[in-house]
């Protein structure tokens, strides 16, 4: 005799289960050998659009004819192999339009032969509804693409194509889908394309097949024009697919040319500037020497430090004649032309003074700060020379070019001779050089310190242009 408990418990379970089997948000179905309903849920009633008694008894061609061949063939393979078959589409009821997935389960006796069928459906409505609202929105956007967009398999075959592409091929629609892409490449280039495909699809990664080459694509015409390809991975369920976009830049090459025939044109025009403006200032400096010839040694002198200043200016026009980049100055470079400028018309013959150029930076200005930077320099070292070292004395004169912590640019010039006397002020002494040098400076954008300690030293400090590269 059972136990009064334990029947309780078991009814009390079995209620349970009915109704767990009522609330679950999936259909179950209970059905023999022969394919008819012996039990089924509420959920699973709305799969079907039948009522829950209308089941029992009835086979799955009775109340599904339309499905009833999926559904046979795939309960029978369940009672054969005794192994379940899962997520199967299932036709939805008439009229009816949402969608579910069926899983077939074997029931099996005591002994463990498969006596039935447990079913179990789903409703992927909701699912399916997402889904086709993100292809739609997929779709919209390929569409309204400024590029060619097409979506190619593992194989090069086209399975997908915008409007814009029939723009840029000149093919319709129905002529690109399921043909291979080489289609649209000039004969030349596909015999290279297998491989090219083959090695993207085993490493596939968002990349520009340009790499720096041409590439061009073949109309139906067979009229070919240049192009930018990009190539997107995109993972699918039936396997690897490319989304390659393909841009028409034949107005941007045009544009491209145009620019570069004006940049050779304004180069040119700057080149011949420069190289002008040097000759014209040599010209002036040979005027200048043959005017000494005839003047006094007080205006011989004059004359030479005018020739001086004009050489120094020149310099940098043949700098810049000779870099044909007319955006700066290296001012390393022209330190190191001016300076033996200075030593062969100034230093020649004086065997005790030395100049002396130290670079530790590369330090670069533009053209308009360029020519009163090489100015002060000449003016600063031409002093030096004439004044520092009096009866022919012998010593050293300093160039150094420095970079400051804070990207300033920095020019030395220093002397241990005699010494500038206390007197002496740039700026307010009657010399020309001493007169212009505080006008130069500010020319400059910079300013000068002016140290009187064992000898003379001039610092210059101004904003460079750049940091060394």
């Amino acid at each position: 005799m059972r136990h009064p408990v334990r029947v309780a418990e078991a009814l009390d379970d079995a209620v349970l289960l009915e109704e767990l089997c009522e609330v679950v948000p999936v259909g179950i179905a209970v059905l023999d050998a022969d394919l008819r309903y012996l039990r089924v849920n509420r959920a699973f009633s709305a799969t079907t659009g039948a009522d829950l008694a209308e089941h029992v008894g009835r086979s799955v061609r009775e109340l599904l004819p339309e499905a009833a061949d999926g559904i046979e063939c795939a309960m029978r393979q369940v009672l054969a192999s005794g192994e379940a078959v899962l997520d199967e589409p299932l036709f939805a009821a008439p009229g009816e339009p949402r969608s579910w997935l069926a899983s077939y389960h074997p029931r099996r006796s005591e002994h463990g032969d498969v006596v039935g069928i447990l079913a179990v459906t789903r409703d992927v409505t909701a699912q399916r509804d997402a889904l086709q609202e993100s292809e739609a929105r997929f779709r919209q956007a390929v569409e309204s693409a400024p590029d060619g967009l097409t979506m190619v398999d593992a194989v090069g075959l086209m399975q997908l194509v915008n409007s814009k592409m029939e723009v840029l091929f000149g093919y319709t629609r129905a002529e690109l889908l399921g043909q291979p892409i080489d289609m649209l490449m000039p004969e030349r280039s596909r015999a290279h394309h297998p491989t090219l495909m083959r090695g993207f699809f085993a490493n596939p990664s968002v990349r520009d097949m340009a790499n720096r080459r041409e590439l061009y694509a073949r109309r139906k015409d067979g009229s070919e024009f240049p192009v930018e390809i990009g190539l997107n991975p995109i993972p699918a369920s039936n396997g690897q697919l490319v989304l390659a976009s393909i841009a028409d830049v034949t107005a941007r090459k045009a544009a491209q040319a145009q620019i570069e025939r004006a940049l050779a044109e304004k180069t040119a025009l700057l080149d011949e500037v420069h190289h002008r403006v040097k000759n014209n200032l040599q010209v002036v400096s040979s005027l200048l020497n043959l005017q000494t010839r005839s003047a006094t040694p007080e205006a011989q002198a004059l004359l030479a430090e005018s020739q001086r200043r004009v050489r120094a200016m020149a310099l940098i026009h043949q700098l810049l004649y000779e870099r044909r980049d007319f955006s700066e100055v290296d001012l390393g470079t022209y330190l190191e032309r001016l300076v033996a400028l200075l030593r062969d018309s100034m230093a020649r013959g004086r065997a005790g003074l030395r100049l002396r150029l130290e670079c530790s930076a590369r330090v670069v200005l533009d053209l308009q700060r360029a020519v009163p930077c090489g100015l002060v320099v000449n003016e600063l070292v031409t002093n030096a020379i004439k004044h520092a070292f009096p009866d022919g004395r012998s010593g050293e004169v300093l160039i150094a070019l420095q970079r400051d912590a804070d990207g300033a640019g920095r020019i030395i010039v220093a002397d241990d001779g005699v010494g500038l006397p206390p007197a002496v002020q740039p700026g307010e002494v009657v010399t020309i050089g001493f007169q212009l040098l505080p006008l130069l400076v500010d020319q400059l954008q910079g300013h000068f310190i002016l140290h009187r300690d064992s000898g003379t030293r001039f610092e210059i400090v101004f904003p460079a242009d750049k940091e060394a590269t």
